[in-house]
């Protein structure tokens, strides 16, 4: 107890009733959760196997387990119930409703599932990351309890998507499995149900405890409600000004009116930040202040010094990538760790530029999140069949890949006959399959991709989206199928920008190719390897997300423009949640402990942008 202050001993020692302890960045949160379970059980005899310890990855929870254990030589401490919801749940579903893992469906199998749902419904081009994204949607759909019917989606009209939705929960109801949200779900509805049961589970969890609460979202919210009822002896964890995943369904109106839900509930504040210097949480608490869903609080910083904060401005984002690129060698050379700095952007995308120079630079990076090439996306796979065909080392899967895009009225028994050909141009010419009117198009399309042979790949992707009509056919293809088409086309402009700066073709695809064994290699890392392990080895790449939790020395937020931070996904503005974006703002600048970087590119695509209005509000304008 003696190494903790008096706000984190004020929390460690509460016993009965609801807590709410409002930790803010560097304040000790993980430390005041161990001591706590500890006192729990050594000092108040609390029996181990009643106390619940909730996080919510498996990581945090392992992380939490480890550290209270760590603190006490009374082996009972073994015995707490540490876990995540799903876990926790599971066990509940196991115990009550004879669900067994052989019930769940498999991720692969999710996505198997989505991929046949997508082709019935007419969308027949999709990435890996489109599926991600359906999913995603549908879970927040769930998670939130909701009616989708109700649900806006980024990807869908509201009929389409629904048809997903149902499409979706039918396909998995065929094969009697469930997913991870159902299980949520289902534990719910057996504890709202069935008294007895909320009755036992009530009286073997009469302590819980959850860790990161800002990030719960509204099913989990109910459950625990139910079963911390009556007496209510729930203890949580969090910081509302860093509830960033609003995507899945959490938000901040759960601790904020913490105390509507439960009565008389004690607030404890960790006001004391030991992470950064002085200056560095002046500026965050400036930006962070602008959100009205909030508790007003004022942070301590532990460290008295003021850090290095600067705003840099750049052409555009591969400029902006060459600029850090060259400051963070030169500071290596005078004595730095490349681990000792971490690039922060509000896209996984954004990684491209970076990705780029920091190969060309021989950098060492660790790419945080599961990275997704922009190479691999169906329109940046369409755009290369293009360039195999026009520079002759094309197979007849890429003649048929681009042959109908835009439509030249081939039908598919055509298609399918050429691919089986030895030449597929030359059997399309030849054939009496095809009307004169048709063959001349062809004869067209030759010569023109005969002209981009010869030009640099940045010139032949434009000629192939703007001459040959790439684009016409996507805007065609989203308004036939109901699709938005805002994010297929900023992939599409992502990748023309790429080609930037190669000579030919051919220098572009060696480049491509480089790129996909680099981020290879780079996930088996992760996966043969702890992140902790992995992290001294090389400059951090990571989204805001994936940021939280994380600290730096020297920090880059980047892109910091309006559009991408605070970030609009949508045709409609006002679908931008204003509040939930400054809080990933909020979030990158409070990972630096000594320096902070604020870059700002002047262009995107070739188009001037605006600097984001978080500049001006960090500075408390």
């Amino acid at each position: 107890m003696q190494e903790l202050n008096n706000e984190q001993k004020k929390a460690v020692e509460h016993l009965d009733g609801p807590c709410l302890v409002l930790a803010g960045p560097g304040s000790g949160k993980t430390r005041v959760i161990a001591h706590r379970i500890v006192n729990l059980v050594v000092e108040k005899n609390i029996p181990p196997t009643r106390i619940l310890a909730i996080s919510f990855t498996k990581v945090s929870s392992l992380d939490i387990k480890k550290k209270t254990i760590e603190l006490s030589n009374d082996d009972r401490i073994k015995k707490v119930n540490f876990g995540t919801f799903h876990s926790i749940f599971f066990r509940i579903l196991r115990r009550y409703d004879n669900i067994g893992l052989e019930d769940l469906i498999s991720e692969n199998d999710r996505y198997q599932l989505m991929k046949i749902i997508l082709k019935q419904n007419k969308i027949t081009n999709f990435s890996e990351d489109d599926i991600g994204e359906v999913l995603s949607e549908i879970s927040y759909v769930k998670n939130e309890l909701m009616n989708a019917k109700k649900f806006k989606s980024s990807k869908f009209d509201s009929d389409v998507f629904e048809n997903i939705y149902n499409s979706y929960e039918n396909g998995k109801n065929k094969i009697n499995k469930i997913d991870f949200d159902d299980m949520l779900i289902k534990t719910y509805e057996i504890l709202f149900k069935n008294e007895e049961i909320l009755n036992i589970i009530r009286q073997v969890f009469r302590y819980i405890l959850i860790d990161e609460f800002q990030d719960i979202n509204k099913v989990q919210f109910e459950i625990i409600k139910l079963i911390a009822h009556n007496k209510n002896n729930l203890f949580v964890v969090g910081d509302e000004d860093q509830s960033i995943y609003g995507f899945r369904g959490s938000r901040p109106d759960f601790m904020v009116d913490f105390s509507n839900y439960f009565e008389n509930a004690k607030k404890i504040f960790l006001k004391k930040n030991y992470r950064s210097k002085r200056n560095i949480i002046s500026i965050s608490q400036n930006l962070i202040s602008k959100n009205t869903n909030r508790y007003k609080k004022t942070i301590i910083p532990e460290i008295k010094q003021d850090g290095d904060i600067k705003i840099q401005y750049s052409l555009d984002i591969d400029d902006e990538a060459k600029k850090i690129a060259s400051e963070i060698k030169l500071l290596v050379e005078k004595g730095r760790e490349y681990s000792d700095f971490a690039i922060i952007y509000r896209t996984n995308r954004q990684s491209r530029a970076f990705v780029d120079v920091f190969m060309d630079n021989r950098i060492p990076f660790i790419l945080k999140d599961v990275p997704r090439s922009i190479y691999d996306h169906w329109v940046s796979l369409d755009l290369i069949a293009y360039l195999k065909v026009a520079v002759g080392i094309s197979s007849n899967d890429d003649w048929a890949r681009i042959i109908n895009k835009p439509y030249r009225y081939i039908s598919k028994s055509v298609i399918k006959k050429a691919i089986d050909s030895d030449d597929f141009f030359e059997y399309l010419i030849k054939t009496d399959d095809i009307k004169s009117f048709q063959k001349k198009d062809l004869e067209d399309l030759y010569e023109d991709l005969n002209y981009i042979k010869g030009l640099a790949p940045e010139y032949a992707i434009s000629y192939i989206r703007s001459t040959l009509d790439y684009d016409r056919y996507i805007l065609e293809y989203c308004h036939d199928r109901k699709i938005k088409s805002k994010q297929i086309i900023e992939v599409m402009d992502e990748f023309e920008i790429s080609s930037k700066g190669y000579k030919t073709i051919l220098d572009f695809f060696k480049h491509i190719s480089e790129v996909k064994v680099e981020i290879k290699k780079r996930t088996e890392n992760k996966v043969n390897n702890s992140m902790n392990s992995i992290m001294s080895e090389g400059v951090i790449l990571t989204t805001m997300h994936s940021a939280k939790g994380l600290e730096f020395k020297n920090v880059y937020v980047v892109g910091v423009n309006e559009g991408t931070i605070p970030f609009n996904n949508s045709e409609d503005i006002e679908d931008m949640n204003l509040e939930e974006e400054r809080r990933l703002m909020y979030v990158a600048v409070t990972r630096a402990k000594e320096s902070l970087t604020i870059s700002i590119p002047q262009k995107k695509f070739n188009k001037k942008i605006n600097q984001s209005r978080f500049i001006k509000e960090l500075y408390g304008k």
